[in-house]
């Protein structure tokens, strides 16, 4: 019983915002055993749980409840728009500021740092505004359509809840991180294809200076940045992750990181040591110590991800789903 409970509170709180999930857990922990103890005197049957929890109803839509005065759209997607909202204003900001610097060591018209600085707040301010706007817009199409992909509502049955310690279970934070910052790049790697290279000029008309990029890795890098997205999304909407689902983002991934290599490290720091001479001696392999870097710590990461499912797939029965004849 304790543990069908502690299951549903903890589904629930994956759902909530760090600062509050602590504080709202105990009261919905404190709620359900109360329903519990006033209904069946302090010994309810695990159908007894079972009946309360479904009354409390799906652990998204519980939880939506307690955003009620905050949500820009529905309930069910508003959770995932503020996740990804809240990494694309700690991600974006930083990876453009790290752009801009990038370009003002490559470029072969040296401007005052003032003006750098001030071009590079300009940047911050548009593109994450830009980008939220952007994110805002996908959410609300995925609001529209999520009606007509739900015509089988199904009933929420609480022994359908994942154990706390289940692997297969989809980290909310990491995966909408991982679909906000690949779609990002993906509209990034997609403007360099239109300029012809790398640029971070954000004008379709007049890109700047370009620093030129192999095209058909380029075109490689955003297949494999767009299908990570994907695979990120489709493991949100499943809310499980299966072996084979995590191993093609491992591919992907690693994949990605050696068009990352042809398209943009490669090229990018052959132009700064082309106009900064003095940094060849330093930065000469940076872009193969920066790749391999890369690569070992995905490998490791996803790696150890990759053996808990496979082992947790093979040594645990498939869950029990409790049936109802009509």
């Amino acid at each position: 019983m304790a543990e069908l409970v502690e299951r549903y509170v903890h589904q629930v709180g994956r759902y909530l915002p760090p600062k509050e999930r602590a504080e709202i857990e105990a009261e919905l922990r404190s709620m359900i055993e109360d329903q519990l103890d006033d209904r069946y005197a302090g010994s309810p049957s695990p159908e007894d749980v079972m009946a309360v929890l479904a009354e409390f109803g799906r652990p998204n839509e519980m939880a939506a409840s307690y955003n009620r005065d905050q949500y820009l759209i529905g309930p069910d997607v508003y959770p995932y728009l503020m996740m990804t909202l809240r990494h694309v204003w700690a991600v974006v900001p930083t990876i453009v500021i790290f752009l801009n610097l990038f370009a003002a060591l490559t470029s072969e018209r040296q401007g005052s740092w003032l003006d750098t600085i001030f071009a590079t707040l300009v940047g911050v301010v548009q593109v994450t505004l830009s980008f939220s706007a952007l994110v805002v817009l996908l959410f609300s199409f995925i609001e529209r359509i999520r009606p007509h992909l739900d015509n089988e509502e199904t009933a929420f049955d609480p022994l359908t809840l994942p154990k706390v310690d289940d692997p297969r279970i989809v980290d909310q934070f990491e995966t909408v991180a991982g679909i906000a910052i690949g779609s990002f790049f993906t509209l990034l790697f997609s403007y360099w294809l239109y300029a012809g290279g790398l640029t971070l000029r954000f004008n379709l008309l007049e890109p700047g200076e370009v620093i030129p990029s192999p095209l058909s890795w380029l075109v490689l890098l955003i297949a494999s940045v767009g299908a990570q997205v994907i695979v990120h999304a489709l493991a949100l909407w499943r809310s499980r992750w299966s072996a084979r689902l995590w191993l093609a983002g491992t591919i992907l991934e690693v994949f990605g990181l050696f068009c990352l290599y042809f398209a943009v490290l490669s090229p990018g720091f052959a132009r700064l040591i082309t106009n900064n001479p003095s940094l060849g001696g330093v930065l000469g392999s940076a872009p193969e110590i920066i790749t391999v870097g890369l690569g070992l710590m995905t490998l490791l990461g996803r790696g150890a991800g990759l053996v808990r499912l496979w082992s947790y797939a093979d040594g645990s029965p498939a869950p029990v789903i409790a049936r109802t004849d009509a």
